[in-house]
């Protein structure tokens, strides 16, 4: 019977690192302006809001360039079959041990 080895290897190219980086650091983000925001007792909370939003868009995008931003290698490797003798011939009895 014939082998066939693969051995694949995944890497982030550029845009996928970039989505590493927005995925963990979006959360980040809007946890640093809710934290900021909740110690506001006055003024406009619309820069807090919009840090917010963006640090969930920023997580969402990082999704799409994780998967987008991926390289692959894959090494195939085919083993031939060996030759193998019969254990006997159609007609013949098998003799067993």
């Amino acid at each position: 019977m014939t082998e066939i080895d693969i051995r694949s290897q995944q890497e982030f190219t550029g845009p996928g690192t970039a989505g590493v980086l927005m995925f963990l650091g979006g959360p980040i983000l809007s946890g640093i302006a809710w934290s900021e925001m909740m110690g506001v007792t006055y003024g406009s909370l619309t820069g807090y809001w919009l840090t917010i939003w963006l640090g969930a868009f920023a997580s969402q995008l990082g999704i799409v360039f994780m998967l987008v931003g991926r390289k692959y290698n894959h090494e195939v490797t085919v083993h031939p079959a060996k030759q193998q003798q019969q254990p006997f011939k159609l007609g013949e009895r098998a003799e067993w041990s």
